[in-house]
């Protein structure tokens, strides 16, 4: 008798054990779920932004009014019909966003003039570089050409009296990959005048070429 009971005890023992295991294992999967969520939330805030058949070619995050606040800087990908002719196309659009009290995120400007069109690099294929968010400012690279390399550096800035990003300064740069000659033009915002996001046109500003 005494033999049974120990037997009975010892299965009752062994099942809540391994019910107490499961649960265990269980439990870090749920938690995981759960964060593969938000993060996917995350990137369908963005993907809204991304209408009429655009793509997003490349997102950054970062505090670009520079009162701590999260904003986006967002590179869309216009749609192509058909393979582009070398230098021919739309150019991207880019957009900033910032997030509201309520955490939603708002378009606030766009500029579809900064990022030329994915076959505009030359033979160094596609012009856009990156893009760099630092507090209060953020700055767009683009490059491109076959011997004689071009690269502007874009750089935008806060203003909190305006409520806007105006250009505080671009670098635009070339050089002969074979001769290793170099020439570097530095524009200040003093030099270009005040120019919103929005309205800002590398076009307009002054070339930078070899002799």
């Amino acid at each position: 008798m005494k033999h049974r009971f120990a037997i009975a005890l010892l299965t009752f023992l062994s099942l809540m054990l391994t019910e107490g295991t499961t649960h265990a294992m269980q439990a870090p999967r749920a938690a995981s779920t759960s964060a593969t969520q938000d993060k996917g939330s995350k990137m369908d805030d963005l993907k809204s932004f991304a209408t009429g058949g655009r793509t997003i070619l490349e997102s950054r995050v970062g505090d670009i009014r520079g009162d701590g606040s999260e904003g986006v800087v967002l590179v869309l990908d216009p749609p192509v019909a058909g393979a582009p002719k070398l230098g021919e196309g739309p150019a991207r659009e880019v957009v900033l966003l910032v997030r509201d009290d309520h955490g939603r995120l708002h378009k606030v400007a766009s500029n579809a003039r900064v990022v030329p069109c994915s076959s505009c690099g030359g033979l160094s294929g596609d012009p856009y570089g990156y893009t760099r968010i630092e507090r209060g400012h953020f700055t767009i690279v683009i490059g491109g050409g076959g011997r004689e390399h071009w690269s502007d550096e874009f750089t935008f800035a806060y203003a909190s009296d305006r409520g806007d990003w105006f250009l505080t300064g671009a670098l635009r740069r070339v050089e002969d990959t074979d001769t290793g000659q170099q020439k570097q033009l530095d524009l200040p915002a003093k030099d270009v005048g005040k120019i919103a996001f929005e309205d800002f046109d590398p076009a307009k500003l002054p070339e930078v070429e070899l002799p």
